[in-house]
């Protein structure tokens, strides 16, 4: 398997109705005292058939990263959401953003904490 795909942050790439709750829910982690960054937006196909790979094709010993092909990542309709200095490793910070993210109408998933997504 080559090497990973490189992965896009700009909030722009977004789909634009999205976007703008994406830019309200970093605003209010923000409010909450917490220090988000977009660490994933929109998605190549070529980086989620990669991601789908982990665990399955490369990375032996490595859980898989992703369940789907068809992830909204494709269409700029997920993000991916982390703490900039604690990474994944904040409990709060991930209990706060799926609160967040329901307040403005977007979905979470509760086996990927930094996930927010597109309702429907």
């Amino acid at each position: 398997m080559s090497g990973e795909p490189p992965r896009c942050a700009d909030i722009d790439s977004l789909w634009s109705p999205f976007r703008a709750k994406v830019s309200a829910l970093l605003q209010a982690m923000e409010e909450r005292g917490f220090d988000p960054i977009l660490f994933e937006a929109r998605r190549s196909r070529e980086r989620q058939r990669w991601l789908y790979g982990c665990g399955r094709t490369h990375h032996l010993g490595r859980k898989p990263v992703t369940w789907t092909l068809q992830s909204r990542h494709l269409v700029g309709k997920a993000a991916d959401i982390i703490s900039r200095s604690r990474l994944w490793s904040w409990p709060a910070f991930y209990a706060a953003l799926k609160e967040e993210a329901a307040r403005l109408g977007l979905e979470t998933i509760s086996s990927e904490g930094c996930h927010v997504q597109w309702r429907g």
